[in-house]
């Protein structure tokens, strides 16, 4: 038995905040498209692999009304994979609900959609009993415990759950469950979907959240993907495979600057020395040992966008935005004089002291250290306010 566990395919995600004029329209179209090239490779994927069946735990869309071009697209890669006689199992979830009883959607044959209210379903598959249960949202919340309604498994080789919630703990209101409630039910495999970050909950059995097959924003970094599941050691073994196109980074860039051409020719130097695979889309913290004026900061993020714009399909970057700040001891060091004179002299004075330490003077070895480290005491501060460097004695 071999199969995929995918979820959060958010196809038609519309990647919020990233077109605006200085976006090519080549690069958003890269962005846009990547929900569904990425969807593309699992299908693919799938084939290659020779897969028994394709699991798909909640969220394949963005919302729950599609546009005709990506349902005719999620059609033609279910009629793709129904050439090639592998099986389909899906689930829908809380961006995708769907109300099974008003409304009907056609899929080929291979396609097997979970109801409303919780199913199991059974089919043979080398000589063993296989059992899937799962369920579809109906509407956007489900506070309910809906895992209370799976069945303990029972007369089945393998039975697998599918589920699109998460855990009861962190005060989610999608179907919450607990890892016990999971276990309770004696599975061999729990397929979820609704957290994008891809994560083991448990080993024996099995539970996996797949994560989304794409990350949409800078908050989904690093690779995204599937779950290739098969029992070929005689268990079930789990393999993770990547299929973002997109990958969103983090940059943290140092440096003295001098002039804003000079920034924005060594901005560059650094993303051409990372030759990045995947294009990347990339919040630059850009932290400096000197200061720059407003109207700086401003022309170096014009020239780099202007240079990316011709670009960035060599380098497979693209800065969606610049954050510019100093370095801790430039912003410390940058501290007026004058304003620790004036707190030097308001809290570090005998009175203010004593008065602090009122409660910890009862104890003589305290009191005399306090008595003997007013001085440290003030320079410890100065060095933590200040950025200073304390002097160390090396043996």
């Amino acid at each position: 038995m071999k199969f995929i566990h995918a979820a959060d395919l958010h196809l038609e995600s519309p990647f919020k905040g990233l077109k605006n004029d200085e976006t090519p329209n080549g690069l958003w179209k890269q962005i846009y498209d990547s929900t569904f090239k990425s969807f593309e490779r699992i299908v693919n994927d799938a084939i290659e692999y020779d897969v028994d069946f394709v699991l798909l735990a909640g969220d394949l869309f963005d919302r729950d009304n599609q546009t005709p071009k990506t349902y005719d697209f999620f059609q033609s890669q279910m009629q793709k994979l129904n050439e090639h006689n592998i099986d389909v199992y899906m689930i829908y979830g809380n961006h995708d609900y769907f109300d099974m009883q008003n409304q009907s959607v056609s899929f080929p044959d291979n396609v097997h959609v979970f109801g409303n209210d919780v199913e199991t379903k059974t089919f043979s598959l080398d000589g063993k009993k296989i059992a899937i249960t799962g369920f579809s949202y109906a509407n956007k919340w489900i506070t309910d415990k809906k895992i209370d309604e799976y069945p303990v498994k029972n007369d089945v080789d393998v039975q697998i759950g599918m589920l699109h919630g998460g855990l009861e703990q962190t005060g989610d209101h999608y179907a919450p469950f607990s890892l016990e409630d999971l276990i309770s039910k004696k599975y061999d495999y729990w397929a979820l979907g609704h957290i994008h970050k891809r994560q083991q909950l448990n080993e024996n059995p099995l539970v996996f959240y797949s994560g989304n097959i794409q990350g949409r924003h800078k908050n989904e970094p690093g690779d995204k993907g599937y779950l290739l599941v098969d029992d070929e050691s005689g268990k079930l073994e789990v393999q993770f495979h990547a299929t973002s196109l997109i990958d969103w980074l983090t940059l943290d860039l140092s440096m003295d600057f001098v002039d804003v051409e000079s920034a924005k020719n060594h901005i560059l130097q650094v993303l051409m020395g990372h030759k990045y695979e995947n294009m990347q889309l990339i919040s630059l913290n850009l932290i400096l040992n000197n200061p720059i004026s407003d109207g700086q900061r401003q022309d170096l993020e014009y020239r780099v966008t202007n240079a990316l714009s011709k670009d960035y399909e060599q380098l497979n970057a693209w800065i969606y935005e610049i954050n510019v700040r100093l370095s801790d001891d430039q912003k410390m060091s940058s501290i007026d004089q004058d304003i620790w004179d004036e707190a030097q002299e308001k809290v570090f004075s005998e009175d203010e002291i004593s008065s602090i330490s009122k409660s910890l003077r009862k104890y003589d070895f305290i009191a005399q250290h306090l008595d003997d480290s007013k001085e440290d005491l003030m320079e410890q501060t100065k060095m933590k306010l200040l950025g200073g460097k304390e002097d160390t004695d090396e043996d």
